[in-house]
């Protein structure tokens, strides 16, 4: 899927930045996975200690449990890699592509020369995170926002250069 973008370029098209979501993103799948690994395992833990000698089917269960609660932390921690990787976007020459998706796949792509304004959103938290958001308005006043984008001030500039260039390249056919 790494290559999808790649495979929708157009003649003479070059990929500028290729982007992927800030690993902010799936951060409360891995918190909580890793929660339900550390209780899992302090589970398992405390029943081979108290039980080391009276190991009883009770105990087994209890102990099988503590397996699936680190295996459920596993599984979690994997779904939040497979949402953050689901969605990429790229910056060409021409044009912002975004793909969403894994098996059912979406594509928004918006020619520069449409784009009108490209807006930067950023919290204090996320500032310190080098994480926010870009939102390209076009010019019938649609907007495209990118959440949790990684290094969103460099991607707002490299659209805002692109934007400017191919719109003093048109300026310049049409005069």
């Amino acid at each position: 899927m790494a290559n999808f973008i790649e495979k929708t370029l157009e003649k003479d098209e070059k990929v500028i930045f290729k982007g992927r979501l800030h690993w902010s993103y799936n951060f409360r799948y891995t918190a909580w996975g890793i929660l339900l690994i550390l209780l899992g395992v302090a589970g398992m833990a405390l029943i081979a200690y108290t039980h080391y000698n009276d190991f009883n089917n009770n105990m087994l269960a209890l102990f099988c449990l503590c397996v699936i609660i680190c295996f459920a932390g596993i599984g979690l921690i994997g779904f939040g890699l497979f949402v953050r990787n689901r969605t990429e976007f790229a910056v060409t020459n021409t044009r912002f592509i975004q793909k969403d998706g894994i098996f059912d796949v979406k594509m928004t792509d918006i020619p520069l020369f449409k784009v009108e304004t490209v807006n930067f959103y950023q919290t204090f938290f996320e500032r310190m995170l080098n994480t926010g958001a870009i939102e390209l308005v076009g010019s019938g006043g649609t907007a495209h926002r990118v959440e949790y984008v990684q290094s969103p001030y460099k991607v707002r500039n490299i659209i805002a250069t692109y934007m400017k260039n191919k719109k003093a390249a048109e300026e310049t056919l049409h005069a």
